[in-house]
Parts: C-alpha cells; structure tokens; sequence
C-alpha cells in the first residue's frame, strides 16, 4: 500500500510558522533612546558605520556616502575628518571610534538638516553626537514613515562652553521601517561631529524564503526518522 506523505504535526507546523517569523518581527516598539546599553537591549544586532573606511574630504555640499547609507544636506557642509583638525579645524568634535568621523558646521547660522538615505530600510537607528551644546538649541530627529515622520525632540540646550567636546548617545526604535531619518541641530554656529552610526535592516524576502526552506527540510527529516 503507497504511504500517503505525513504532514507536519500541530507543534510542528507552530514551530515553523513561529519561527519564520522571527526574523521578520519587530523587535521594539516606537521609543527613543540616550543610553546606549538600553538601546541595545531593545534594537538586538546592529550595522555600524564609524567612516574609517571613507577618504577624509573637506567640508562641503556634496553627500557622503557609506556602504549602509548616504549622508547629505541641503545647505550645510559636511565633510570626513580623519583627526580632530584633519582635513579642516573641528571646533571641538573628534571620533568615538577609530579616527574618522562626519564633520557638520555652518558658520554663523542655525545649523541645517542633515538627512541619511538607508541602502535597506530599517526599525532603529542610533548614533554618537560630538560637540554639541555649546550653542543654545535642541536636537531633533525625524524620519520618513511610522510613529516619528512628525518629528521629535532629542535634546534641548541652555548654552554651556562647558560642553565642548561632548559625547552623547541618541538611538530610536520604530515598529514601522523607514527608509531616510532627518537629524537637525539648530543651534547657531555650532560645529559637530557624528560617529558610531547604528542601523538595523528589515530582512529581505528572499531571506524569510531560505528559512522557509530550511526549516521545511528539517520537519520533513523529523518525520522520515519517526
């Protein structure tokens, strides 16, 4: 008598679909972040890009583009320092990893939107801000879809000298992907620097169908052994 093909059991069928999942879900919801060890408990693995693999480039208007994304902005210059005063003076900003990082400045005016395109699109996205605080202003961010398309606001500044030089840490989960953020330091004359940026990709489909595939073949051999 031909055996009829045995179907996953109940459990079985669960576990695949859970499984397949996994990769696909969210792992935080929409929320923002300046500690980074908090953020890493809710953003799981990340992509970074500290620009040491970037030449250093004189600050102007044309994008900066990394392997993960491209960075650029209307009206204020941008560069890649490769020291604290290398290629251009940093006014204060240097790396947080290695040596390079993205020069911002636009002397004597608010400081402009910088705006980073995702090569993928993305549920969290974090970053070190050198420098800033000097100048009286608030750093905002925003991104293209979901919860924080209309904006929000990271952090607000009296104005200290004191903060010359600073280091902060700034990170947000969102539950819908995006695909640009848009991060804005408004303070007037205020030169800064971004290091450490963090992203997490969204996977592709053809990714969840190698797990499909994967986890079919081992139900199926789970079946042939009983």
């Amino acid at each position: 008598m031909r055996r009829l093909p045995i179907l996953p059991t109940l459990p079985t069928a669960a576990l695949l679909t859970a499984a397949l999942a996994w990769p696909l879900a969210v792992r935080a919801g929409d929320a923002s972040f300046s500690d980074e060890v908090a953020f890493a408990a809710a953003a799981g693995a990340m992509r970074v890009e500290s620009f040491e693999a970037l030449a250093a480039s004189a600050r102007s208007l044309a994008p900066v583009a990394a392997p993960w994304f491209t960075a650029s902005s209307v009206g204020t210059p941008i560069g890649v320092q490769d020291g604290p005063d290398s290629p251009q003076p940093g006014y204060g900003a240097q790396a947080t990893q290695g040596s390079h990082y993205l020069s911002v400045y636009l002397p004597n005016l608010p400081q402009g939107a910088l705006r980073f395109d995702l090569a993928t699109p993305a549920t969290a996205f974090a970053f070190d801000l050198v420098d800033v605080g000097e100048a009286a202003g608030t750093v905002h961010l925003r991104t293209d879809a979901g919860a924080y398309a209309a904006g929000l606001t990271l952090a607000t500044f009296p104005g200290n000298l004191a903060d010359n030089g600073s280091v902060r840490f700034f990170g947000i989960t969102q539950t819908t992907p995006f695909s640009s953020v848009y991060l804005t330091v408004d303070g007037i004359d205020e030169a800064y620097g971004v290091d450490r940026v963090q992203l997490s990709a969204v996977p592709e489909p053809a990714q969840a169908l190698l797990w499909l595939g994967g986890l079919a073949a081992l139900a199926g051999l789970r079946h042939r052994r009983g």
